[in-house]
């Protein structure tokens, strides 16, 4: 059995899975921002990426929401979806100590959104106003980006300077030295 992809849609869906969703798709309408939306089985690994990548035509990117040792200082990283994350040097990036993955309850309070499914949409969210906004420079250089519509069925392609405008700030760009990691065949 394959992975399931739909046809590139315009608009929101007819029905929403969360708050922060239609959150998500009330802001770019009433933005007025462009963009395109499919629909597929959950998105979480590698393999699962290149299934969107194909159906976008563009290279989806993975989001990270990391915290430190407290849990009361975050930071939301926008990466390659294929390069391996070394939390040692995304520190040394930031000359932070290091980190850790915010687990799902984290996720859901601040970013409103389950496992595989953070999204920068996410800081649109008035409980996520403190997070520091980070990304790959060459991401950031992109025209667009495929990212979650805050579900991990639902990816949304975007012009990133809509995104930012969107969003309200510029991320904080870092080089990330890793590899781009080869995705497995099934």
């Amino acid at each position: 059995m394959g992975f399931y992809t739909s046809e590139i849609m315009t608009g929101a869906p007819q029905e929403f899975k969360s708050e922060t969703q239609e959150m998500i798709y009330r802001k770019l309408e009433h933005a007025d921002i462009p963009y395109t939306r499919i629909e597929s089985d959950p998105g979480i690994s590698m393999d699962d990426c290149l299934n969107i990548d194909k159906a976008f035509g563009i290279d989806t990117v993975k989001t990270i929401l990391l915290t430190n040792r407290q849990k009361n200082k975050f930071w939301l990283y926008v990466t390659h979806a294929r390069k391996a994350f070394i939390t040692k040097e995304f520190g040394a990036s930031l000359q932070i100590p290091r980190v850790s993955f915010a687990d799902e309850d984290l996720m859901k309070a601040i970013l409103g959104t389950p496992h595989g499914a953070a999204t920068p949409f996410g800081l649109l969210r008035e409980e996520a106003k403190d997070i520091i906004f980070v990304m790959d420079r060459d991401v950031a250089e992109r025209d667009k980006i495929v990212i979650t519509d805050g579900d991990p069925c639902g990816f949304i392609a975007i012009a990133n300077k809509d995104l930012f405008n969107l969003v309200g700030r510029q991320p904080i760009l870092i080089e990330n030295p890793a590899e781009i990691i080869a995705a497995q065949e099934c």
